[in-house]
């Protein structure tokens, strides 16, 4: 016959083990609502950085239907959220404190050498797609678009020519991450394409992946400045391999 103390241990037990299954579900179900946050509020960014550039009043009423788009995105994205906040709150607080890797912070450029530059955008979400391709041409740039490294290869065939740098979503929605996305790029070029990777995934592992690659990866939302910056060194830092 068991002694009271041995039952009040195993009830312990089992106490234990349902509040780590609640709080790992209220972990995962944090990080999935993590990243579609970022999408939206990455995108509003960018289309407000766009703004600022004082686009032709054509272009700003496009502009403008977009960032309402990407709030009506924000608010579906957070009301679902509220919807399954009581999962279990003590869960909910205990992950807290889980960690964000950090991004790499903005560098001040003196040269814009994103001028004149024909970039390759990958993301399968079109809001940010859309964002970013407006906000390279506000800079100056030429874009190719693609929500996958085939899409984005396609239409580069019009182009005739390699794109000087590819900025690609880590996940994607053909099942590929964005390093692979890159590899199917540089593949079809003879000299290398500098490349970085955007994400709105926060957990280790794509920033783990992203430097054992090679790349820098940027944690969405990134301020368009910071996007800027980071434009400029990856271009710099290929032009001075080049010179080599």
């Amino acid at each position: 016959m068991k002694s009271r103390a041995i039952e009040t241990l195993e009830r312990q037990v089992e106490e234990l083990s349902r509040q780590l299954e609640l709080a790992n579900r209220a972990r995962l179900h944090l990080q999935a609502a993590s990243h579609d946050l970022r999408q939206p509020l990455h995108a509003l960014g960018l289309f407000v950085a766009q703004l600022r550039g004082l686009a032709p009043e054509v272009e700003q009423k496009r502009i403008i239907e977009q960032i309402d788009a990407a709030v009506s995105a924000l608010n579906e994205r957070f009301n679902e959220l509220l919807d399954h906040s009581n999962v279990d709150a003590a869960a909910l607080s205990s992950n807290r404190k889980d960690k964000v890797a950090d991004s790499p912070t903005p560098v001040c450029a003196s040269i814009d050498r994103a001028n004149g530059k024909l970039i390759v955008v990958i993301d399968d979400d079109p809001l940010v797609l859309d964002g970013t391709c407006g906000l390279l041409r506000s800079w100056g740039c030429r874009v190719v678009t693609g929500d996958s490294g085939s899409s984005a290869l396609a239409a580069l065939a019009a182009q005739r020519q390699p794109p000087d740098l590819v900025i690609s979503d880590f996940r994607l929605s053909d099942g590929k991450t964005g390093i692979e996305a890159i590899a199917g790029l540089r593949n079809a070029f003879p000299k290398p394409i500098p490349a970085f990777l955007v994400s709105g995934d926060t957990s280790p592992e794509p920033l783990h992946e992203a430097r054992a690659s090679g790349f820098h990866l940027l944690h969405k939302p990134v301020d368009p400045m910071t996007l800027r910056a980071m434009l400029n060194r990856v271009l710099k830092k290929n032009q001075l391999t080049d010179s080599c």
